[in-house]
């Protein structure tokens, strides 16, 4: 099968969406497909695309991406559209479909259809598409509140790749950063106020009441960083505290090996905000042996099976996201057995190869 794959959310930029398009589109390939992908010229992609096995077209605008999208329909020959990423492609799936009779299939992870101005166009550039897939049933529940039909969108959740994260030495992580034999809570994400790292921090006193070598390590940058340093200056915390900074994603492994527990309590303040359509770095995090507290929010439930790989929490609650670390650094048997049942779930299900298969099959199924 031959699939024109579209997407604005795409690398060399590091997150969630760009992880699940690249990994998608890969596997497609590895699976025996034919992928060409599309998406938005950005600085360093000419290195990281030579590296990749599809082509990627890019084009610094919109206007330069719809030609070359219908070019490239009207010229070769196409299975299916798969759209990765609404932003710029729905809408030419969609005329593409009604003009060309190309079947399109869209993926949805959450932030890119939240705000209510999107509305009017996601139903009209959503409704002739052959299947949704919908990465989280929060992200799935969504779309049919903006009014698509529900026996068109199937949750298939994210996944990631037990190969890249894996068990391993922490020595040289723990060494680097001076933790000793401390007990480390880790938190790996762009800094910013929704991902929660504050509150985090907040908990950080009551923690060190009962887990007294507890110290809290921070993977990520962003504008939140000055904020959080001052908090935990503020707090008196700098000595349990440590900003890693940026971390290349080859070079996380040793972080999430380096942690006893990860935590990342996202959350959504206000109405519009963006919001975790799942969250990828729990399953990394698992599938390194780790237990994870996350957030009862967006589609995080998806991501955690609850009190068996990991504990979710209500994320503007101090207090329970204290509770849920304590927990599982005071009882290192519950711990591991966390850690075990997530390592698992990620090699039976939850992993790139498993969802890229059942997304090919949806497409086979409706093209």
């Amino acid at each position: 099968m031959r699939i024109l794959m579209c997407g604005n959310s795409f690398g060399p930029k590091k997150g969630g969406s760009q992880t699940y398009a690249q990994e998608v589109a890969t596997n497609l390939c590895e699976l025996g497909q034919e992928v060409v992908f599309l998406t938005r010229t950005q600085p360093g992609c000419e290195e990281f695309d030579a590296a990749l096995p599809f082509e990627v077209l890019r084009r610094h605008s919109k206007v330069q991406l719809g030609a070359l999208f219908f070019r490239k329909l009207k010229s070769e020959r196409f299975d299916a559209v798969f759209v990765t990423h609404r932003a710029d492609f729905a809408a030419l799936a969609n005329t593409a479909s009604r003009l060309l009779g190309k079947p399109y299939f869209l993926s949805v992870y959450g932030g890119e259809i939240l705000h209510d101005f999107r509305a009017s166009s996601v139903r009209r550039n959503f409704a002739s598409a052959r299947a949704i897939v919908a990465i989280s049933s929060y992200t799935k529940g969504l779309l049919v509140n903006l009014g698509v039909s529900d026996k068109k969108v199937h949750v298939i959740p994210c996944g990631t790749d037990p190969q890249r994260f894996f068990p391993a030495d922490a020595g040289p992580v723990r060494e680097k950063h001076g933790l000793g034999d401390s007990s480390v809570i880790l938190s790996v994400s762009r800094l910013v106020r929704r991902k929660g790292n504050a509150n985090v921090i907040s908990a950080l006193p009551g923690v060190l009441d009962e887990v007294p070598q507890a110290h809290y390590l921070i993977v990520g940058e962003g504008p939140e960083e000055e904020n959080l340093r001052s908090q935990a200056r503020e707090m008196g915390l700098e000595d349990r505290v440590t900003f890693a900074g940026r971390v290349d994603e080859g070079g996380l492994t040793p972080y999430y090996n380096a942690c006893d527990v990860f935590v990342m309590p996202s959350f959504a303040a206000h109405r519009g905000e963006n919001v975790e359509g799942f969250g990828i770095t729990y399953l990394e995090a698992n599938a390194c042996g780790k237990p994870v507290v996350g957030g009862r929010t967006g589609g995080v439930p998806d991501a955690i099976d609850d009190g068996v790989t990991g504990i979710l929490v209500d994320p503007l609650d101090v207090s329970d996201i204290q509770k849920a670390i304590i927990s599982i650094l005071a009882d290192p048997k519950k711990a591991r057995a966390m850690g075990q049942a997530g390592r698992k779930r990620v090699e039976q299900e939850y992993n790139w190869r498993g969802v890229t298969e059942r997304i090919l099959q949806l497409i086979e199924r409706n093209v």
